[in-house]
């Protein structure tokens, strides 16, 4: 296992509530100049969960599985929630019908409409169920400041140690070795350029271009499947960068919007070849938080 500073993190908690649905309120128009009203962009999705298909829903934009929730309050304290808040990290439903219930932080969007931001959760079916609108959920927040100690060109983002930990990474040749499902190349990686700071952002795998998502084995991407997008950094913002990679979590489906497509958020970053990364069809983090099994 690789060593990290896991023991001299803070853990604190931070709130936030479930969000309402969060797409634009008309129809919106394809790449290729089609009309679609779409769905599936926040709020509680019963029947999409982590493991399942980024394709293949009914006028499906962005669709992200489980619970969405964003932060409440002042602008620090949204930022809080929406930053400090790591992928593995404990959820717990603080009032309501499905008071105490627990959950997993499985990923995160930002460029929603009207400025809101994703924290995505999954529950069990049995709490699903017991869920509302608006339901604040406290998230026991770790991982910020995590760092690697024997490999410091690599910088970790919105990953708690628990992840870190179980995606079987390896040392190897002053790097890490990092299991992912597919490498993505910078010509198909769109939204996302710009963006700051990477912890409350994603990327972009643009789905306007079929052939080329074919072509690259992309249309079997899985939700919470962990990719690498090449000559990517997210280092302090977002940009294109020769040589760096991002390792990340498909955290949404595919979108027909030019330009934008499946969610990615970024876990792992370098400006060089610290990170390796080596296909492994099951780098799913549905099975390393064991809420799938393999």
């Amino acid at each position: 296992m690789v060593k990290t500073n896991k023991d001299s993190l803070l853990k604190e908690a931070v709130i936030g509530q479930i969000t309402h649905t969060a797409v634009e309120p008309r129809y919106t128009t394809t790449w290729d100049g089609k009309p679609k009203l779409a769905v599936g962009g926040g709020g509680i999705v019963y029947n999409v969960k982590i493991g399942d298909p980024c394709f293949g829903w009914a006028s499906g934009e962005k669709v992200e599985p489980g619970v969405s929730a964003d932060g409440i309050g002042s602008d620090g304290e949204r930022g809080s929630f929406r930053n400090f808040c790591c992928i593995g990290n404990e959820a717990k439903v603080m009032g309501g019908m499905a008071k105490g219930a627990t959950g997993i932080i499985i990923g995160k969007m930002g460029y929603l409409p009207d400025g809101v931001h994703h924290v995505l959760i999954h529950f069990k079916d049995e709490d699903l169920e017991k869920l509302s609108i608006g339901d604040k959920v406290q998230v026991k927040a770790w991982g910020t400041g995590l760092q690697f100690e024997d490999v410091k060109g690599v910088k970790i983002l919105s990953a708690s140690p628990n992840l870190i930990d179980s995606m079987g990474l390896k040392s190897a040749r002053g790097g890490l070795t990092v299991p992912v499902t597919k490498i993505v190349p910078a010509d198909l990686v769109g939204q996302g350029h710009g963006g700051s700071p990477p912890e409350s952002s994603n990327w972009d795998i643009q789905t306007c271009n079929p052939e080329a998502i074919t072509s690259e084995g992309l249309d079997k991407l899985r939700l919470g499947d962990v990719v690498a997008l090449k000559d990517i950094l997210s280092l302090y913002g977002m940009g294109c960068y020769e040589s760096a990679w991002t390792v990340g979590v498909v955290s949404s489906g595919a979108s027909d919007l030019a330009g934008q497509g499946i969610g990615v958020v970024p876990i792992l970053t370098s400006m060089g070849d610290e990170l390796k990364p080596e296909i492994d069809a099951k780098a799913n983090i549905a099975y390393y938080l064991g809420i799938r099994k393999p």
